[in-house]
């Protein structure tokens, strides 16, 4: 069965890339692409279980700008833009431009990788309703209910086109912040990857972070500095943020007065992510 929802999930997969123009060579590549990451992800080092965690941080889900990140941090390598744009078009069976964890894990088992049933369990439910109350481009959108189980996809990608919400594109952020409260500020309204990228991008300056530690986890990062490290909640006087210590550096334990840079956006939690320096 997962053979023929594999064909029929790739035939749409070809219907959307042609309907973007996208040169049929290039598009006769998707089975090995496909292939070759799934390879990628048993072969990564990485539990899925951490790459899950990894995207439950980001919010459950990502975009075009951060699948890109994914597959570097667990594959180690960084892919052309056309091998990018391939599996975010195979793996987003909604097509509304974004890829849950549920889609992930799906697509994956669906290609022959062992994945747990916990990770393949709908989990988006609780997600999207703080998810529409906090983001303006939920608003308006109709028609969202439970996501429909592998045959019922499959069935539908036979019978009709998939409906697709198109995601309106924020501007992106491009000047400087002169302190976090301004990093709350211009993070917490653009919240897609490729503003959270441009935004970081324009802000290599070292930011001081002082304050006590409320939470830890593990980095789940793939760097090699980074990649046994610990990320700790740090709270500010202008709230909490994500502090990313490397491995060879020492975890604070009760207070943080260090330098770092900006790093990223974590959605899952609405706070912006730092670097020790």
């Amino acid at each position: 069965m997962s053979n023929i929802l594999v064909e029929v999930a790739r035939k749409e997969a070809r219907r959307r890339l042609e309907a973007r123009g996208v040169d049929t060579a290039v598009i006769d590549r998707l089975p090995s692409i496909e292939d070759g990451f799934v390879v990628w992800l048993s072969r990564s080092g990485m539990a899925m279980e951490a790459i899950d965690d990894m995207m439950q941080s980001r919010g459950g889900f990502v975009d075009r700008v951060e699948l890109e990140h994914v597959v570097k941090q667990t594959t180690g390598h960084e892919p052309p833009e056309w091998v990018l744009d391939l599996l975010m078009t195979s793996m987003d069976a909604s097509g509304d431009g974004l890829v849950t964890t549920t889609e992930l894990w799906r697509w994956a088992a669906a290609r022959g990788l062992d994945v747990p049933e916990s990770l393949m369990t709908d989990r988006e439910g609780a997600a999207d309703e703080v998810n529409a109350e906090e983001s303006p481009e939920s608003e308006g959108v109709e028609g969202i209910g439970p996501e429909p189980t592998e045959m019922e996809t499959a069935e539908s990608a036979v019978s009709e086109p998939v409906a697709t919400q198109p995601v309106q594109p924020a501007p992106v952020v491009t000047s400087a912040v002169p302190d976090l409260t301004s990093v709350f500020t211009v993070l917490g309204q653009n919240r897609r990857g490729v503003e959270i990228a441009a935004a970081v991008a324009a802000n290599p300056q070292r930011f001081l972070i002082t304050g006590s530690i409320v939470d830890g986890r593990a980095t789940l990062l793939g760097e090699q500095r980074w990649r046994r490290g610990r990320t700790v909640g740090v709270k500010t006087d202008v709230g909490v943020i994500d502090l990313q210590v490397p491995e060879d550096v020492p975890v604070p334990s009760v207070n943080v007065a260090v330098e770092a840079t900006l790093a990223g956006w974590n959605r899952g939690l609405a706070r912006p992510v730092f670097r020790t320096c």
